[in-house]
């Protein structure tokens, strides 16, 4: 298995010359930098910030880089998240008017609104993203205020009841049950922790999921397998209590 900071480094080699003066910066962010990264599992998550909002021409640009790369390195297709966004976007947060490029697990390059979901991630790799283009992302990216960032987790959250769903494979339940592991502890104690941590510190506070979290745990990180049966029902039941939970706490969570 080729290393993390293999392809890194060779993705970092590919985007600089071409996309020249449109980058601004490009930052690490997610289990690679927040800790419980596995190399077989987890996934590359990247913020690239730019001189202006991307478009159709740009992206034709950004799909042909991520194809090449895919191609140098097989084991890492697909697993490589990268969030395309002006610097203007993130200042103008939650950036209304603007537009974001995006790639990831199971989503194919586009374009889509700059909304507020978007606001976590930006206020993440601003207090922890690790550089490896550019400025240092907290020279180069605006703080964004505390309150905006709980509300976008809160908008999140809310969601999650609709999102659920679709979410009928193994991996996409293991999923859904860590990240509103992760949002009810970034809400509750306001950091934002790994996957694995987020899962074990929710089990006291909602001690009969505790054998679902454990089960969405021991998938996410000892490789399960997308032939397992899953547990939908469950996993439906655990997402509409815990928002439920959540939103009850916050003061704007109706």
């Amino acid at each position: 298995m080729v290393s993390p900071d293999t392809v890194l480094s060779d993705l970092c080699e590919s985007w600089r010359p071409a996309l020249a003066d449109r980058l601004l910066g490009l930052y690490l962010h997610g289990s690679l930098v927040a800790g419980d990264f596995d190399v077989n599992r987890s996934d590359l998550d990247l913020l690239a910030v730019l001189a202006g909002d991307p478009d159709e021409k740009l992206l034709d640009v950004l799909a042909e880089l991520h194809a090449d790369l895919d191609r140098r390195h097989p084991q890492w297709a697909g697993r490589i998240e990268v969030e395309y966004v002006s610097l203007d976007a993130v200042r103008a947060v939650p950036g209304r008017n603007h537009v974001i490029a995006r790639i990831s697990p199971g989503e194919s390059l586009h374009l889509l609104p700059a909304t507020t979901h978007r606001v976590v991630t930006w206020a993440a790799v601003h207090d922890y993203g690790r550089t490896l283009l550019g400025p240092p992302a907290g020279e180069l990216l605006p703080a964004v205020e505390p309150g905006l960032v709980r509300a976008a987790l809160r908008d999140h959250v809310r969601d999650w009841p609709a999102w659920v769903l679709e979410m009928t494979p193994p991996g996409a339940q293991s999923y859904a049950v860590l990240t509103l592991c992760r949002a009810f502890q970034r809400l509750r104690n306001g950091r934002q922790l790994s996957k694995r941590q987020a899962a074990g510190q929710t089990i006291a506070a909602f001690p009969r999921w505790a054998d679902l979290i454990v089960w969405a745990c021991d998938w996410w990180y000892d490789s399960g397998r997308d032939s397992d049966p899953g547990r939908v029902e469950e996993v439906r039941a655990f997402v509409h209590e815990v928002s439920a939970a959540i939103l009850a706490e916050e003061p704007d969570g109706r």
